[in-house]
């Protein structure tokens, strides 16, 4: 039924509440499991600290220097999560993992990846807003279940939500 499985992660106690669902998944099925996560671009850290040089002469350079060493350390952040959990469903049984890290808007890199990759299942731990906290921080979930194309998608409503 599934041959492969992306679970969404973003370094929070939230989306490692999806984990243990991939891996119930991946040890009936034998799919592959591809563990993705989504990092800011150069371009997003640069409109979110544009401003906030003191200089306006120097306020190019000094963006552009902090998002490259802001998208260097959320890169090397990142892949020691992914390495954490590859290694967590191994020992559990789930031999075959590879890791993904993508830029950009999360919802919409989620998407690319499922479809790049052909995914069967996409696996995405929820905070479950509702009302005004979901219209001002948005829903990498509603975008996934919307936009997923071929993949089915399975939401996983976490705990402390």
């Amino acid at each position: 039924m599934y041959s492969k499985i992306i679970l969404t992660l973003d370094g929070s106690e939230v989306s490692h509440e999806a984990i243990p669902h991939a891996v119930t998944l991946a040890k009936q099925t034998g799919a592959e499991v591809v563990l993705v996560q989504v990092i800011d671009s150069e371009a997003q850290i640069m409109i979110q600290t544009a401003g906030s040089a003191i200089e306006p002469m120097a306020v190019g350079q000094i963006n552009a220097d902090i998002a490259r060493d802001a998208v260097a350390a959320e890169r090397e952040e990142a892949q020691a999560n992914l390495d954490t959990v590859k290694g967590m469903m191994t020992t559990q049984g789930v031999t075959n993992v590879s890791t993904m890290i993508r830029e950009g808007y999360a919802g919409d890199e989620i998407v690319k990846a499922a479809d790049e990759t052909k995914a069967d299942v996409v696996v995405i731990a929820t905070h479950g807003r509702s009302g005004i906290g979901r219209v001002i921080m948005g829903s990498v979930a509603d975008h996934v279940v919307r936009n997923a194309g071929r993949a089915s998608v399975l939401l996983v409503r976490a705990h402390d939500a």
